[in-house]
């Protein structure tokens, strides 16, 4: 019965709401919070993967970014984004109480990554970057659409 009334509000609503400004502010909201976090998330995982060398300042600066970041992108999963030129799945506005819990999730885990940034231990900071990049996984694999 769910899928079903998936299927029939996305055939009812596609066309109106795809075209609606405001829908696609929101939608390019969501997006550039996700493209700069993936940027600076980015900064800290060629420090971990050993790509770069150790600047201890760097890192803090790119974990504190990342951490004001994940507190932008939700208000732009308003009702009337799910359409559109996204790659959210229609389930995120179904199952609204999981998908908050994964971000609540996902802004602890990257929280925990800036406080091991500041105190400056490198093995600390790549498991609490491994720890948040799963939690950014765990939401990404149950509601983005895979790129086809």
């Amino acid at each position: 019965m769910k899928w079903l009334t998936i299927i029939l509000f996305t055939l009812l609503s596609t066309e109106a709401v795809a075209q609606d400004p405001k829908s696609e502010r929101m939608i390019n909201h969501r997006r550039a919070a996700f493209t700069l976090m993936s940027s600076y998330f980015s900064r800290i995982l060629n420090v971990v993967d050993g790509e770069v060398d150790f600047d201890k300042n760097s890192v803090i600066q790119s974990a504190r970014t990342v951490e004001m970041l994940s507190k932008l992108p939700w208000i732009g999963f308003a009702p009337g984004t799910e359409f559109g030129e996204t790659r959210a799945k229609p389930e995120i506005w179904f199952e609204e109480d999981e998908f908050e819990k994964l971000a609540v999730d996902m802004q602890n885990k990257v929280r925990d990554l800036r406080i091991a940034a500041e105190k400056g231990d490198r093995a600390q900071i790549k498991l609490a970057f491994v720890t948040a990049r799963k939690s950014c996984g765990a939401c990404h694999d149950r509601y983005r659409k895979k790129i086809e």
